[in-house]
Protein backbone atom coordinates (compact mmCIF):
# COMPACT_ATOMS: atom_id res chain seq x y z
CA UNK A 1 0.00 0.00 0.00
CA UNK A 2 1.47 3.04 -0.91
CA UNK A 3 2.07 6.14 1.28
CA UNK A 4 -0.16 8.11 -0.98
CA UNK A 5 -3.29 5.59 -0.35
CA UNK A 6 -2.30 5.81 3.77
CA UNK A 7 -2.60 9.49 4.16
CA UNK A 8 -5.93 9.34 2.31
CA UNK A 9 -7.04 7.37 4.99
CA UNK A 10 -5.79 9.35 7.71
CA UNK A 11 -7.14 12.99 5.75
CA UNK A 12 -10.18 13.08 8.07
CA UNK A 13 -8.05 13.20 11.11
CA UNK A 14 -6.22 16.67 9.48
CA UNK A 15 -9.38 18.75 9.45
CA UNK A 16 -10.55 21.38 11.82
CA UNK A 17 -13.81 22.96 11.94
CA UNK A 18 -15.28 25.66 14.01
CA UNK A 19 -17.25 25.17 16.50
CA UNK A 20 -19.19 27.87 19.56
CA UNK A 21 -16.47 25.30 21.70
CA UNK A 22 -13.57 26.09 20.02
CA UNK A 23 -12.03 24.82 17.07
CA UNK A 24 -12.50 21.42 16.46
CA UNK A 25 -10.11 18.60 15.64
CA UNK A 26 -10.56 14.93 14.93
CA UNK A 27 -7.70 12.46 16.71
CA UNK A 28 -6.64 9.09 15.92
CA UNK A 29 -7.86 8.17 19.87
CA UNK A 30 -11.28 6.79 20.47
CA UNK A 31 -13.69 6.38 23.53
CA UNK A 32 -14.88 2.91 24.30
CA UNK A 33 -17.80 2.86 21.96
CA UNK A 34 -14.96 3.32 19.34
CA UNK A 35 -16.45 7.27 18.61
CA UNK A 36 -13.72 9.54 18.01
CA UNK A 37 -12.21 12.11 20.37
CA UNK A 38 -12.42 15.61 19.47
CA UNK A 39 -10.01 17.59 20.50
CA UNK A 40 -11.31 21.74 20.82
CA UNK A 41 -8.81 24.42 20.74
CA UNK A 42 -9.48 28.02 21.80
CA UNK A 43 -7.30 31.30 21.06
CA UNK A 44 -6.86 33.37 24.33
CA UNK A 45 -4.67 36.45 24.19
CA UNK A 46 -1.43 35.20 22.63
CA UNK A 47 -2.09 31.32 23.97
CA UNK A 48 -4.68 28.23 23.70
CA UNK A 49 -6.63 26.59 25.40
CA UNK A 50 -7.14 23.20 24.67
CA UNK A 51 -10.17 20.86 25.90
CA UNK A 52 -12.03 17.68 25.19
CA UNK A 53 -15.56 19.17 25.98
CA UNK A 54 -16.66 17.06 28.35
CA UNK A 55 -16.07 13.91 26.12
CA UNK A 56 -14.59 11.67 28.48
CA UNK A 57 -17.37 12.37 30.93
CA UNK A 58 -20.11 11.83 28.52
CA UNK A 59 -18.25 8.53 27.23
CA UNK A 60 -18.18 7.10 30.68
CA UNK A 61 -21.93 8.72 31.74
CA UNK A 62 -23.42 6.50 28.96
CA UNK A 63 -22.11 3.20 29.92
CA UNK A 64 -22.00 3.67 33.60
CA UNK A 65 -24.56 6.72 34.86
CA UNK A 66 -21.98 7.28 38.07
CA UNK A 67 -21.45 10.54 38.00
CA UNK A 68 -19.04 10.67 41.40
CA UNK A 69 -16.96 7.17 39.85
CA UNK A 70 -16.61 9.71 36.52
CA UNK A 71 -15.48 12.73 38.05
CA UNK A 72 -12.86 11.02 40.32
CA UNK A 73 -11.48 9.06 37.65
CA UNK A 74 -11.56 11.51 34.84
CA UNK A 75 -9.91 13.98 37.97
CA UNK A 76 -7.03 10.91 38.17
CA UNK A 77 -6.19 11.29 34.30
CA UNK A 78 -6.25 15.10 34.76
CA UNK A 79 -3.33 14.92 37.26
CA UNK A 80 -2.07 12.38 35.51
CA UNK A 81 -1.30 13.97 32.40
CA UNK A 82 -0.53 17.46 34.10
CA UNK A 83 -4.23 18.81 33.06
CA UNK A 84 -6.91 20.33 34.37
CA UNK A 85 -10.41 19.10 35.55
CA UNK A 86 -13.16 21.56 34.87
CA UNK A 87 -16.56 21.68 34.65
CA UNK A 88 -16.52 17.84 34.04
CA UNK A 89 -13.91 18.09 31.03
CA UNK A 90 -9.90 18.02 30.37
CA UNK A 91 -8.08 21.05 30.01
CA UNK A 92 -4.75 22.17 28.91
CA UNK A 93 -4.35 26.08 29.36
CA UNK A 94 -1.89 28.54 28.94
CA UNK A 95 -0.55 26.75 25.91
CA UNK A 96 2.07 28.37 23.32
CA UNK A 97 1.56 27.52 19.91
CA UNK A 98 5.47 25.48 20.01
CA UNK A 99 3.26 22.92 22.48
CA UNK A 100 -0.31 23.28 20.61
CA UNK A 101 0.17 19.74 18.87
CA UNK A 102 2.01 18.15 22.48
CA UNK A 103 -1.18 19.67 23.96
CA UNK A 104 -3.23 18.60 21.80
CA UNK A 105 -2.35 14.66 22.09
CA UNK A 106 -2.38 14.69 25.94
CA UNK A 107 -6.21 15.67 26.42
CA UNK A 108 -7.18 13.48 23.29
CA UNK A 109 -4.96 10.18 25.55
CA UNK A 110 -6.42 11.57 28.84
CA UNK A 111 -10.26 11.62 27.74
CA UNK A 112 -9.61 8.63 25.85
CA UNK A 113 -8.13 6.70 29.08
CA UNK A 114 -10.46 8.74 31.55
CA UNK A 115 -13.37 7.47 29.43
CA UNK A 116 -12.22 3.37 29.44
CA UNK A 117 -11.02 3.69 32.78
CA UNK A 118 -14.26 5.26 34.11
CA UNK A 119 -16.65 2.69 32.14
CA UNK A 120 -14.23 -0.73 32.79
CA UNK A 121 -14.94 0.49 36.86
CA UNK A 122 -18.77 0.75 35.83
CA UNK A 123 -18.68 -2.60 34.17
CA UNK A 124 -16.94 -4.09 37.05
CA UNK A 125 -19.72 -2.66 39.96
CA UNK A 126 -22.40 -3.75 37.75
CA UNK A 127 -21.53 -7.16 37.65
CA UNK A 128 -20.53 -7.48 41.23
CA UNK A 129 -24.07 -6.56 41.65
CA UNK A 130 -25.15 -9.34 38.99
CA UNK A 131 -23.75 -11.87 40.47
CA UNK A 132 -25.37 -10.52 44.25
CA UNK A 133 -28.82 -11.13 42.79
CA UNK A 134 -27.44 -15.03 40.91
CA UNK A 135 -26.22 -15.84 44.22
CA UNK A 136 -30.18 -14.77 46.03
CA UNK A 137 -31.48 -16.44 43.14
CA UNK A 138 -29.51 -19.75 43.44
CA UNK A 139 -29.63 -19.88 47.26
CA UNK A 140 -33.66 -19.69 47.06
CA UNK A 141 -33.51 -22.69 44.24
CA UNK A 142 -30.93 -25.36 45.28
CA UNK A 143 -29.40 -26.46 48.53
CA UNK A 144 -26.74 -24.16 50.10
CA UNK A 145 -23.94 -27.36 50.07
CA UNK A 146 -24.30 -27.86 46.56
CA UNK A 147 -23.47 -24.45 45.66
CA UNK A 148 -19.73 -23.35 45.07
CA UNK A 149 -19.02 -20.08 44.58
CA UNK A 150 -15.93 -18.09 42.69
CA UNK A 151 -15.44 -21.74 41.27
CA UNK A 152 -12.46 -22.26 39.66
CA UNK A 153 -11.86 -25.23 36.85
CA UNK A 154 -8.59 -26.71 34.61
CA UNK A 155 -9.81 -25.62 30.99
CA UNK A 156 -8.97 -28.66 27.92
CA UNK A 157 -5.93 -25.65 27.55
CA UNK A 158 -4.69 -26.16 30.85
CA UNK A 159 -5.63 -22.37 32.02
CA UNK A 160 -7.52 -22.06 35.11
CA UNK A 161 -10.95 -21.17 34.17
CA UNK A 162 -13.07 -18.64 36.47
CA UNK A 163 -17.07 -19.52 37.21
CA UNK A 164 -18.78 -17.58 39.81
CA UNK A 165 -20.82 -20.18 40.37
CA UNK A 166 -20.56 -23.84 40.17
CA UNK A 167 -23.75 -26.62 41.30
CA UNK A 168 -22.76 -29.56 42.28
CA UNK A 169 -24.55 -32.68 41.52
CA UNK A 170 -22.68 -35.67 43.38
CA UNK A 171 -19.23 -35.88 42.98
CA UNK A 172 -19.53 -33.27 39.58
CA UNK A 173 -20.89 -30.44 39.11
CA UNK A 174 -24.05 -30.22 36.55
CA UNK A 175 -24.12 -26.94 36.15
CA UNK A 176 -21.74 -23.72 35.59
CA UNK A 177 -22.45 -20.14 35.76
CA UNK A 178 -21.02 -16.58 35.30
CA UNK A 179 -22.80 -13.17 35.11
CA UNK A 180 -22.08 -11.12 32.09
CA UNK A 181 -21.82 -7.56 31.66
CA UNK A 182 -22.50 -5.72 27.99
CA UNK A 183 -18.55 -4.45 28.52
CA UNK A 184 -16.32 -5.84 26.24
CA UNK A 185 -14.32 -7.68 28.34
CA UNK A 186 -16.62 -9.64 30.00
CA UNK A 187 -17.84 -10.64 27.01
CA UNK A 188 -14.72 -12.05 25.76
CA UNK A 189 -13.50 -13.54 29.10
CA UNK A 190 -16.43 -15.41 30.02
CA UNK A 191 -16.18 -16.77 25.94
CA UNK A 192 -13.08 -18.19 27.01
CA UNK A 193 -13.81 -19.01 30.16
CA UNK A 194 -17.36 -21.24 29.00
CA UNK A 195 -15.31 -22.25 25.50
CA UNK A 196 -11.93 -23.72 27.62
CA UNK A 197 -14.32 -25.76 30.12
CA UNK A 198 -16.08 -27.63 26.87
CA UNK A 199 -14.93 -30.95 28.14
CA UNK A 200 -17.15 -30.13 31.37
CA UNK A 201 -20.15 -32.57 31.64
CA UNK A 202 -22.20 -29.41 32.73
CA UNK A 203 -24.49 -27.27 31.43
CA UNK A 204 -23.33 -23.82 31.30
CA UNK A 205 -25.44 -20.13 31.95
CA UNK A 206 -24.61 -17.03 31.48
CA UNK A 207 -26.86 -15.01 33.09
CA UNK A 208 -27.40 -10.98 32.08
CA UNK A 209 -29.62 -8.06 33.80
CA UNK A 210 -29.05 -5.34 31.25
CA UNK A 211 -29.33 -6.73 28.01
CA UNK A 212 -26.57 -7.62 25.78
CA UNK A 213 -25.64 -6.69 21.84
CA UNK A 214 -27.35 -8.95 19.32
CA UNK A 215 -23.81 -10.02 18.44
CA UNK A 216 -22.71 -10.20 21.67
CA UNK A 217 -25.99 -12.54 22.76
CA UNK A 218 -24.65 -14.67 19.32
CA UNK A 219 -21.27 -15.15 20.86
CA UNK A 220 -21.87 -16.41 23.70
CA UNK A 221 -24.33 -18.84 22.56
CA UNK A 222 -21.90 -20.33 20.83
CA UNK A 223 -20.65 -22.29 23.95
CA UNK A 224 -23.98 -21.34 26.84
CA UNK A 225 -27.10 -20.66 27.20
CA UNK A 226 -27.56 -16.83 27.22
CA UNK A 227 -30.30 -16.15 29.80
CA UNK A 228 -31.87 -13.13 31.73
CA UNK A 229 -31.39 -13.42 35.74
CA UNK A 230 -35.20 -13.15 35.75
CA UNK A 231 -34.91 -16.58 34.11
CA UNK A 232 -32.36 -17.80 35.96
CA UNK A 233 -34.50 -20.00 38.86
CA UNK A 234 -36.52 -21.88 36.45
CA UNK A 235 -33.40 -22.74 33.75
CA UNK A 236 -31.69 -23.91 37.34
CA UNK A 237 -34.67 -26.27 38.49
CA UNK A 238 -34.16 -27.81 34.85
CA UNK A 239 -30.36 -27.75 34.64
CA UNK A 240 -30.93 -29.68 38.04
CA UNK A 241 -33.34 -32.40 36.90
CA UNK A 242 -32.04 -32.88 33.55
CA UNK A 243 -28.07 -33.58 35.54
CA UNK A 244 -29.95 -35.58 37.96
CA UNK A 245 -31.78 -38.08 35.52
Amino acid sequence: MSCDAVLSVLEPFGKCEDTLAGSRIATHCLYPSFETVYIYVVKIGDEYRVHDGGGAYRSAWTHGRDHVLASRIIAAEAKRFRLQHRDDSLVASDVTLEWLPSAILSVANASSLAASAAVARAAAAIEEALVEKIDKVLSSTIASERIARDFTIKGRSGGDRHFDFAVRDGDAFSLLINGVSAHHTSISTKFVAFSDAEGEQSEKFAVFDRELATDDTALLQQVATVIPIRALQAGARRAIQHGAG
